[in-house]
């Protein structure tokens, strides 16, 4: 399975300890350039960035037409139109985001996204976690905004009961 991240998944797995989970589930995961150098450059010094830039598994790709990443920042982030584009070029089946407008445009795009509490809810169900409910904790403690009706709705999935949000 060919696999692109955003730098968000990868930060927020870092911070809980989990970027591991990204090596079990899927073996090999891309990133381009910008992702890199917002994890590894520009976040340096902060929780993770050295994990995810000595991560062998990780591999950096160049975008080889630029055009594509031009047109997609009318609307994206850089990172966020460069995960697009490379997901274009190496024929992904799948991208790793977060962020509302990326997903959208990804799935307009016909894409297959996964978000961090996607990945909880697949490393759960193939034994790597025993439950998701102390990593969500773990981000929420972290700063990881999302909807309380979301983070619910992925406890309910895998048999868990809600906690307290």
């Amino acid at each position: 399975m060919i696999v692109v991240s955003n730098s968000t998944i990868l930060i927020r797995l870092a911070k809980i300890g989990k970027l591991d989970l990204l090596r079990k589930i899927f073996s090999k995961v891309y990133i381009p350039e910008e992702v890199f150098k917002e994890v590894a450059e520009r976040g340096k010094k902060k929780p993770g960035s050295q994990v995810i830039s000595e991560a062998g598994w990780i591999e950096i790709k160049p975008i080889n037409e630029k055009t594509q990443v031009n047109f997609l920042m009318a609307s994206l982030e850089k990172g966020k139109a460069e995960v697009l584009a490379l997901a274009k070029e190496i024929n992904a089946d799948l991208i790793l985001l977060d962020e509302e407008k990326a997903r959208k445009s990804a799935v307009i795009a016909g894409f297959e996204v996964m978000g961090l509490l996607g990945l909880l809810i697949v490393a759960k169900n193939l034994g790597l976690l025993k439950e998701i409910r102390s990593s969500i904790q773990e981000l929420k403690r972290k700063r990881f905004r999302i909807s309380d009706k979301i983070l619910v709705e992925a406890l309910r999935k895998v048999g868990e009961a809600p906690i307290n949000l």
